[in-house]
């Protein structure tokens, strides 16, 4: 008896472990986030969740914009991710890769890969350039995969980031080839292809600014009408101004050129999370559906009842008056009493739709799903990329012609690099 309280226990504990975290626990940090107040957004991120994958890459992120060169734990996420990393197919991706955490959360394409990225990128801030190279080398696997071209996930934004590393570990010719191949994926930017030819020196700087404070999901209920799926359908937005961003260092000015987007990350997240787990979650959210159906019925056929009876009060009182008014050859109170019958058919017409209406606007709420959808947060909605022909020396970002709160890291790497984020929340 004993034996089974401990496991009880146990099993509690472990449940409030392994609780998720919600978009209201984000929010004191998102709004520091959209001050770049970067040190405060990491102090306020959600205790939920705190080993796993999704709250290491978000604080190795946010980590790596402010400067540090603590990478231990985003070091094991990665040795594990390759381990747990596994490779499926479907009717409507054909192919793709996932990884499946210990916490039961389904890994994306996107952040798999820039946690690779990532790391070699904390590798070289700290002087292990080998160490940076194989991260590259296997980030650059996983977008080149050797599967379905329809199915392979591919992208300009992770090509840039995957090019800016291999650039800070001194590997122009491999950095160029990824230049080249976000060229490709992205034709109509002038800019890519004339990064693709360039030619990078130790007394040059690569720069990279994160734009945007991060993707926010909401419900669309208009994407599929179907009753069990239809309102589990979400989609992301977007908050950014995709403003002009200029790069001062003293006396020079250089136009930054803007990169967009990363909503693709977002929407791949979306379909790829449906591909992986679309029975399970379906069956919940029928359950859901049912239950919310179920309340906000019995609750709208009290109100209901309850409109019709003061209703049908109102014009038994309005007929007595009328009769009243007939006996007393009264063409007044005969008028009153048809008023007042009107009335009351119209007061029950009105409390029985707003019953409708608050059922309806109470069952969206509860089935609102996008409060409790798992991702990565933080991530850029879009980029500003440039080149300096000379080392920095005090650089700042402006915007039209106001300074901004904004991020600049120190430069990094053999070819120097240079890593900023800017929110883009404020109008110019």
């Amino acid at each position: 008896m004993r034996l089974s309280f401990l496991i009880l226990v146990f099993l509690l504990l472990c449940i409030q472990c392994t609780s998720i975290a919600k978009r209201q626990e984000y929010e004191e940090s998102l709004r520091a986030y959209k001050k770049a107040n970067l040190e405060k957004a990491i102090d306020y991120l959600p205790t939920e969740e705190r080993k796993g994958f999704i709250a290491v890459l978000e604080r190795a992120h946010l980590g790596f914009l402010k400067g540090e060169t603590n990478y231990k734990t985003l070091e094991k996420i990665a040795e594990e991710s390759k381990e747990r990393l596994r490779f499926s197919a479907s009717r409507s991706l054909k192919s793709f890769f996932y990884m499946e955490t210990e916490e039961g959360y389904y890994a994306s394409e996107a952040e798999i890969i820039y946690l690779h990225i990532l790391l070699g990128l904390y590798y070289v801030r700290v002087g292990e350039y080998e160490k940076g190279k194989i991260q590259a080398r296997f980030a650059g696997n996983l977008l080149s995969g050797e599967w379905s071209a329809e199915g392979q996930f591919d992208d300009p934004t992770l090509r840039l980031l995957l090019a800016s590393l291999w650039l800070s570990t001194g590997s122009i010719d491999e950095a160029k080839v990824d230049f080249r191949k976000a060229s490709q994926l992205k034709p109509q930017s002038t800019a890519l292809r004339a990064m693709a030819n360039e030619r990078y020196d130790k007394n040059e700087e690569f720069i990279l600014i994160f734009g945007g404070p991060g993707a926010e999901p909401e419900m669309d209920p208009s994407v599929n009408l179907n009753f069990i799926r239809g309102l589990r359908n979400l989609k992301f937005r977007l908050s950014g101004k995709q403003s002009s961003l200029t790069l001062v260092d003293g006396e020079k000015k250089s136009a930054l050129v803007l990169e967009k987007d990363t909503l693709g990350w977002y929407q791949r997240h979306l379909t790829r999370d449906n591909e992986i787990s679309e029975l399970i979650q379906d069956s919940k959210y029928f359950q859901l559906v049912s239950a919310s159906a179920l309340k906000e019925g019995t609750k709208g056929t009290v109100k209901v009842t309850g409109a019709i009876l003061a209703s049908a009060t109102i014009v038994a009182f309005g007929a007595g008056v009328a009769y009243l008014g007939a006996e007393a050859h009264s063409g007044d109170a005969i008028g009153m009493g048809i008023v007042i019958m009107a009335y009351g058919v119209k007061l029950g017409a009105d409390w029985i739709a707003t019953t409708y209406d608050d059922a309806r606007r109470n069952m969206k709420k509860d089935l609102d799903v996008s409060d409790e959808y798992r991702y990565v947060r933080f991530f850029p909605e879009y980029v500003w990329i440039g080149k300096s022909r000379s080392a920095l020396i005090s650089p700042k970002l402006q915007m039209n012609p106001e300074t901004l709160p904004y991020m600049l890291s120190p430069a990094l790497g053999k070819v120097k690099v240079r890593f900023g984020f800017f929110p883009d929340i404020q109008r110019p």
